[in-house]
């Protein structure tokens, strides 16, 4: 469900003040009053774990959709994903020998920012 139960409490205490506050000045007895007054927070209490639910039912989305809809973008990242491997396997060199060469990284660095390639961990 979208929100917190204390969205429920911050319903069922504005329909509580709202109840009361129009009700306030009628010729009702305060008993009266104030019986309907948690009675319409019951009420708003409960109306709005319906309307969570109804606003989170509209505003999910499943995770495995999200590639059907662009089948390009898969092909895009298995390539990028196989120009890496061929560079980090052209490149037999200690980690050392990697840090010592800072020109190297920056060229791997421009690649991966032109790319936009998201390196696995």
């Amino acid at each position: 469900m979208v929100g917190s139960i204390l969205l429920n409490f911050w319903a069922a205490l504005i329909s509580f003040s709202l109840y009361f506050l129009l009700t306030f000045q009628k010729p009702y007895s305060p008993l009266n009053i104030l019986i309907g007054s948690f009675i319409f927070a019951l009420v708003g209490f409960f109306v709005m774990y319906i309307f969570r639910y109804i606003f989170g039912y509209i505003m999910y989305t499943p995770e495995d959709s999200i590639f059907e809809h662009h089948p390009q973008q898969t092909i895009n990242d298995n390539d990028n994903s196989n120009a890496l491997q061929d560079v980090s396997n052209n490149h037999h060199t200690s980690a050392k020998d990697e840090l010592d060469n800072p020109e190297e990284i920056a060229n791997i660095v421009r690649m991966m920012m032109d790319n936009d390639v998201k390196v696995p961990q």
